[in-house]
Formats: C-alpha cells, sequence, structure tokens
C-alpha cells in the first residue's frame, strides 16, 4: 500500500491551523503534520490522539522548521503578529513568513498554501501602512520569486471571534445581549469566513485539485493565483440581528471606535481600512471556483445556530 501523502501546518493549534488540520485528517488521504511551540497544550495532545503526528518546533528557526518541512508534499504557512498576546514572537510577519518559504523550499516542500492579506501600502488613507496586511502580501511575492509554487488565500473578517475573542456578553441583569465589532460601521459590507468550518475543506479542495490535475504544480494555472476565501458577505448589523433572532434574546450592537488598548494600533488601521476600502470589494463570495470544487460553505444562520445558540439556551426560539 502506497504512503499517504504528508502536509505540514504551521501554527496548527490556532485557528486557521486546525480547521487545515481537521479537514485534511477527515479526508483520510492526507498524513498530517501538525507544528507547534508547545506538544503537551491540549490541542496538540487531542492530534496525537487522532494520529496526527504533533512536531514542536521553534517557528523563529529555521533548522527546526527544514527539519519539520522534510519529507511534505503540501505545507500551509501563516504567521503571527509580535505583539499578539498569547505570543512571544520577536521576528515580525514578514521575517516569519520568509524563514517559513525559505525552509519549505529547502526541504523540498512541492506546494506552499499561503494565508495572506491584502496589500494597503504606505500611501492608503494616511495610516502609513497596515503592517498586518502589508507584510503578509509582500510574502506573496517573495514566494513567487523564490519560484516555490504556492497558492495565496486571501482572509477577511473571521466569523469565529464572535465567540472566541468574544464580541458578545449580556448585558441588563442578564436579560439582553450586547455584541460589538471594532471601527467596521454596523451595515458596511463585510466578507467573512467561518474558519473552522470552510477554511480547511477549501484548501483540501484546492490541493486535490492539484493533485488530480496530472500536471506540474508550477503549471497548474491556479499556481501564484491569489484565492480570496470568505463563506458569505453581509455586515455586523446583520450577524447581531441574527443573533438575537435565533437565541431569542433582545439583542444590541455597538461598534467600537478602536481596539488599541485590547490589541494593537495596528489592528486599529486594518479595521480603518476595512471600513473605508473593505476586503476584496469585488469577489463574489463563496467564491465560484470552491463551488464547482465541491466545498460546501457555512452559513451566517448555521454558525449563529452551531456555535452561539448553545450558550443561550433558555431563550431559544423553537
Amino acid at each position: 500500500m502506497s504512503q499517504k501523502p504528508v502536509i505540514v501546518v504551521v501554527t496548527a493549534t490556532g485557528a486557521q491551523g486546525r480547521s487545515v488540520c481537521e479537514a485534511f485528517r477527515a479526508s483520510g488521504c492526507w498524513r498530517v503534520r501538525a507544528l507547534t511551540r508547545d506538544a503537551s497544550g491540549p490541542v496538540a495532545r487531542r492530534y496525537a490522539d487522532e494520529g496526527i503526528e504533533v512536531v514542536q518546533a521553534n517557528f523563529e528557526n529555521k533548522e527546526d522548521l527544514i527539519r519539520a518541512f522534510r519529507g511534505a508534499l503540501l505545507a500551509f504557512g501563516c504567521t503571527i503578529p509580535p505583539w499578539h498576546q498569547a505570543y512571544s514572537n520577536t521576528l515580525s510577519e514578514y521575517d516569519q513568513g520568509v524563514l517559513q518559504v525559505d525552509a519549505a523550499k529547502v526541504a523540498g516542500v512541492a506546494l506552499f498554501f499561503w494565508s495572506t492579506l491584502p496589500y494597503v501600502g504606505p500611501e492608503f488613507g494616511g495610516l502609513g501602512g497596515v503592517e498586518l496586511y502589508d507584510s503578509k502580501a509582500k510574502i506573496n511575492d517573495y514566494i513567487v520569486s523564490v519560484g516555490l509554487p504556492a497558492v495565496f488565500i486571501g482572509t477577511p473578517a473571521f466569523i469565529d471571534n464572535v465567540m472566541s475573542w468574544p464580541l458578545i456578553r449580556r448585558s441588563n441583569d442578564g436579560m439582553s445581549l450586547e455584541t460589538w465589532n471594532h471601527v467596521v460601521g454596523e451595515e458596511n459590507p463585510v466578507a467573512f469566513l467561518w474558519v473552522e468550518h470552510d477554511l480547511g475543506p477549501a484548501v483540501l479542495a484546492l490541493a486535490s485539485h492539484f493533485c488530480d490535475s496530472g500536471i506540474p504544480f508550477s503549471q497548474n494555472p491556479l499556481n501564484h493565483t491569489l484565492q480570496p476565501l470568505a463563506s458569505w458577505r453581509g455586515s455586523w448589523g446583520a450577524v447581531s440581528r441574527c443573533i438575537g433572532q435565533l437565541t431569542g434574546i433582545s439583542t444590541s450592537h455597538t461598534v467600537m471606535p478602536n481596539v488599541n488598548e485590547r490589541w494593537n494600533p495596528d489592528l486599529t488601521k486594518a479595521f480603518i481600512y476595512q471600513n473605508t476600502h473593505g476586503l476584496y470589494p469585488h469577489e463574489e463570495f463563496p467564491p465560484r471556483l470552491l463551488i464547482d470544487l465541491r466545498v460546501k460553505f457555512g452559513t451566517l444562520e448555521e454558525y449563529v445556530q452551531q456555535k452561539v445558540v448553545p450558550f443561550f439556551p433558555e431563550n431559544v426560539n423553537v
């Protein structure tokens, strides 16, 4: 029996990494190698119980990454802002990305999936650039320059943050709910990705397309293309109204002016860009390409029913 091909997933215990690991594991066709800073953590231990190979690695050490990438056909790369409160990174996101790409190239990875964002640049809106976005976008160009076959997965707002940040709480002595978002106007169009539900299956579908095409990855028409990925386009106001409708609880919504104290001013700048320009404003979501590749995208109603309603069961409309 032939051995299953390997996909390496960087930051495998984060939201994006978990989605990719689960989709490839569940397919039964891939051996998943999950890279993590802490192999003793709860997600890493669950991976090991599920038969996923768990590798502890320093994501800022090239030799660690080369060893982790050895023998893999595919890799999924993702970087984390140095200011992220859950990590102690010292490298910029651009330098993290270069390290991952260089390691993948040396290790012989055949196809690299890169989680990216739009390039804003220093001139837009007087912001002086948005490092959170620009550093990831610059890696797209770096990947092309070194000749590593790749697909650039353009991510938008994560609906998962409603519960993970969270962006919802009880108010009025528990009788009401309050939802909020940062900077972006309540009814402004927003591209949302349900990361847990849709990111992994989308990457899996693209991987299958490359592997089944019968042509070298470097010659595939999707090589070095940007694939914006969102489950739907809506608004934060629509999210709040859907929560109120499906929980049966009166729900109000607030737009917070910034996120400086909770996270970092660069994230506020990212939200300003979202508010004034939008993410992938001219793209159709969910993407036709991925629908044609048989990815079943989740909806706002499904997200709220599955992920929000269980936290407020006493008020659910039946």
